[in-house]
């Protein structure tokens, strides 16, 4: 899977930030090399290998990753993938949608995507305004409830790297409010009150949440 294989590659890279330890970014060149190859040749990355899909998720973090790695030719491919991005995945409200799958546009809107594209965006140094205005407008505390929080810890992060966050941390925190009062259950999971989940098990999303708690 390309895309995971960027969020591996940017959490070694996570990691070589708060432990000073370059031997995360050198672990990180391995996932980025991967994930170049999963370019398509009509343009985009692949979700996975053998895939006809190309995805918001996997070309948007892949273009994260190679520039935040600052892998060779980095500005000039994540500059085509997040063209071809606009071009093919952008949609009239200023969102992506999900991915083209043999030319037909999914036009499903996740949280996750929109992060990884304004992450990548800011890196290239390109305008970003238009699509934290569009993520902000677009998710009010009941939709970001629906959103696996796995998916929404990445867009937060993404809306907290900008000059003044405070246009995010006040549109997030009834969210944050409410998982803190309403998601855990009886176990001390944050599955309850109906948030939502990324799938069965609940590890990847407990780690969200304590993401954005940490974030926050």
């Amino acid at each position: 899977y390309f895309d995971d294989n960027a969020w591996l590659g940017l959490a070694y890279l996570r990691m070589s930030a708060v432990s000073s330890d370059p031997s995360w970014h050198d672990r990180a060149r391995g996932p980025a090399r991967f994930v170049i190859t999963g370019e398509d040749p009509d343009g985009g990355v692949r979700w996975v290998e053998g895939s006809a899909s190309r995805n918001a998720c996997s070309t948007a973090s892949a273009a994260w990753l190679l520039l935040e790695a600052q892998a060779p030719d980095a500005p000039s491919v994540a500059g085509r993938w997040l063209d071809w991005l606009d071009a093919t995945l952008g949609r009239p409200d200023g969102l992506y949608a999900d991915r083209i799958d043999r030319g037909v546009v999914h036009e499903e809107v996740w949280t996750y995507n929109q992060g990884a594209a304004l992450a990548a965006s800011r890196l290239l140094g390109r305008p970003t305004d238009a699509l934290r205005t569009a993520i902000l407008s677009r998710w009010t505390p009941d939709d970001l409830w629906r959103e696996p929080p796995a998916f929404a810890a990445i867009a937060y992060r993404a809306l907290l790297s900008a000059t003044d966050p405070h246009d995010a941390i006040e549109r997030w925190d009834p969210y944050l409010e409410r998982l803190r009062t309403r998601a855990r259950d009886e176990n001390g999971w944050f599955t309850g009150g109906g948030v939502g989940r990324y799938d069965d098990r609940p590890t990847i999303d407990q780690a969200a949440v304590v993401q954005l708690f940490a974030l926050r």
